[in-house]
């Protein structure tokens, strides 16, 4: 009875305290940068399954299998100290807000992609080739006006999974209307995928041999257009240095990086499993490994696995969501225009 007492005593003292501690609301749709650091850290080391606990345990499908008790996300986060915990998330909310591209609007691709994305960058050898030249067939710039100025024989076969020859294509838009469309070079279809492109999981490898029609015929245009040339080189499998690397998305999840940081991210972060990032180290794919290696590591950490793309972000980023798109990968996060 006095042990019951005593507990009960416990319990209603420390009702008051809890209920002051008001800690802020966090979802696994959080962005980072809308959280204050020093919140961010009293959640993280309170010892209490507070809502950014629940929410990294709910962040992705595989975080309730690593995330540890409320008492053991406190001694992680301890061990890294409130002063560079702090630094490094300030650091990402800083560097975040210089960001200009939502989330919806960046690449959708996952490391497995790479083979693909370099075959789809390059006209000069595999099975695919973006158009990406100044030159473009029959002077149409855009996608989608040239595919629907197709003679229907050629769709058809595009339909079908087949590619026609260069002469086909070529014979065939010689008997259309010239047009110069200065616009949709790089077609968006909401989430995505692209007709003709069956949706892909994120676990799921892409097989090409199921891609047709209107995302085949997107994939593989560069290489019928009578203007070779179409290529973007792409280091695959190269190093990057984690401090170096600079985001292009306005918007990172705070309960995902923070995952990311509590999983041994020296160990676990290392590879970057198939980032994507430009010459000049911005990311194009791969934004929460990275912030999660930036704040569980203080950014020291040297990079494996990352494919630098040779060619500007801001040319690169709207090509590559049309890419993934392609090949069957959908958007990610929520659409900035619908409201």
């Amino acid at each position: 009875m006095k042990l019951l007492m005593e507990n009960w005593r416990k319990f209603v003292n420390e009702q008051p305290e809890q209920a002051q501690q008001g800690f802020a609301q966090i979802t696994p749709d959080t962005n980072i940068g809308a959280v204050k650091a020093g919140e961010l850290w009293r959640q993280l080391v309170s010892g209490q399954e507070t809502p950014l606990y629940t929410a990294m345990k709910n962040a992705t499908g595989w975080a309730s299998g690593v995330i540890g008790t409320p008492e053991q996300v406190k001694q992680r986060f301890g061990q890294i100290g409130e002063e560079a915990f702090t630094a490094s998330v300030q650091r990402v909310q800083k560097l975040i807000s210089a960001a200009k591209t939502a989330k919806f609007n960046m690449p959708a691709l996952e490391g497995g992609d790479a083979d693909a994305v370099v075959d789809a960058l390059s006209d000069k050898e595999g099975s695919l080739g973006v158009d990406l030249s100044s030159k473009f067939a029959n002077e149409i710039e855009s996608f989608t006006a040239w595919w629907e100025a197709l003679p229907e024989p050629i769709k058809q076969m595009y339909e079908a999974g087949n590619i026609p020859s260069v002469e086909q294509v070529q014979q065939a838009i010689q008997q259309t209307p010239q047009q110069n469309v200065s616009e949709d070079k790089f077609p968006r279809y909401g989430k995505g995928p692209m007709p003709g492109a069956p949706a892909v999981g994120e676990k799921e490898q892409i097989n090409l041999k199921n891609i047709k029609g209107a995302a085949l015929a997107f994939l593989t245009k560069g290489m019928l257009d009578g203007a070779p040339g179409d290529a973007i080189a792409v280091e695959q499998n190269a190093g990057a240095t984690n401090s170096q690397m600079i985001p292009t998305q306005s918007n990172i999840l705070a309960a995902k990086s923070l995952l990311f940081a509590y999983n041994n991210p020296a160990k676990q972060l290392k590879d970057m499993g198939g980032a994507f990032v430009t010459s000049d180290g911005k990311i194009l794919d791969g934004h929460h490994r990275w912030s999660g290696a930036l704040i569980g590591t203080g950014g020291a950490l040297e990079h494996t696995g990352v494919h630098i793309v040779k060619a500007p972000a801001e040319a690169v980023i709207p090509l590559l969501v049309t890419v993934g798109n392609a090949l069957g990968r959908q958007q990610k996060g929520p659409n900035p225009d619908e409201n």
